[in-house]
């Protein structure tokens, strides 16, 4: 049964990993391709956008479930491990909140670009008004993001009770990485009070802290895959 617990909870972190490496792929593909074949570097995404959003809360509520039930089964080894349980759960009440703010972002972008009857959005549009429904996102990347680190801190706590130094380091390498890059996630649609307020530098420098970040959770989540796989195995023997 514990057994079964941890390889449900591989399984949802690797299919997270699988279905957003694929996503942003596909979505920077298509954005790539848009601006090869359109020199004036106006992009119609607001489609894909949506879809995209679509597919991702697919994908979320589909990893929480796994992760709700593979840490019900580790709950078993103790009470410390329903935590994990927790996580799965903020990450599905994160979700209404981050598709509001979403599809605000979403649709600011499109009103940008048909009050100038422009037939796409330029790359100047990014910046929006700061409003309600913006926090609203934020505090729904803020949700998910406490979801997660239940999730890595118990994975820790996991890997520390079984003497698997893979899994705790993993878990330490996401909780980091992941503090960094969604925090910038969520702050660059509050950043700006008005559309021509635009800081380049600001932007590159927040754009290499989100890099830095996702390349520090892609690392830790390799090791912790790696890491709760011998895990398993070494469980169910």
């Amino acid at each position: 049964m514990v057994g079964n617990g941890v390889i449900m909870v591989r399984n949802a972190i690797l299919i997270y990993l699988l279905g957003t490496i694929l996503l942003v792929i596909v979505l920077v593909g298509y954005i790539a391709s848009s601006i090869v074949n359109k020199p004036q570097y106006y992009i119609n995404i607001e489609g894909p956008l949506y879809v995209a959003l679509a597919v991702n809360s697919l994908l979320v509520v589909i990893v929480s479930i796994l992760e709700y039930i593979g840490f019900r089964q580790l709950s078993n080894l103790g009470s410390v491990y329903r935590f994990g349980v927790y996580g799965a759960v903020l990450q599905l009440v994160s979700l209404p909140f981050s598709i509001v703010g979403a599809v605000y972002y979403i649709q600011t972008l499109e009103n940008s670009y048909k009050v100038s009857n422009i037939p796409g959005f330029m790359m100047q549009a990014l910046p929006v008004k700061v409003n309600s429904l913006t926090y609203l996102g934020a505090a729904g990347s803020l949700i998910n993001l406490v979801g997660w680190l239940l999730v890595f801190v118990v994975l820790y706590k996991l890997g520390s009770d079984n003497g698997n130094s893979i899994v705790k380091t993993g878990s330490l390498a996401t909780i980091i990485g992941l503090i960094l890059a969604i925090s910038v996630v969520s702050y660059v649609p509050m950043i700006y009070s008005s559309y021509n307020a635009i800081n380049t530098t600001f932007i590159l420098l927040l754009f290499m802290f989100l890099v830095i970040g996702g390349l520090i959770v892609f690392i830790g989540i390799i090791m912790l895959l790696v890491g709760l796989t011998s895990l398993a195995r070494t469980i169910t023997r």
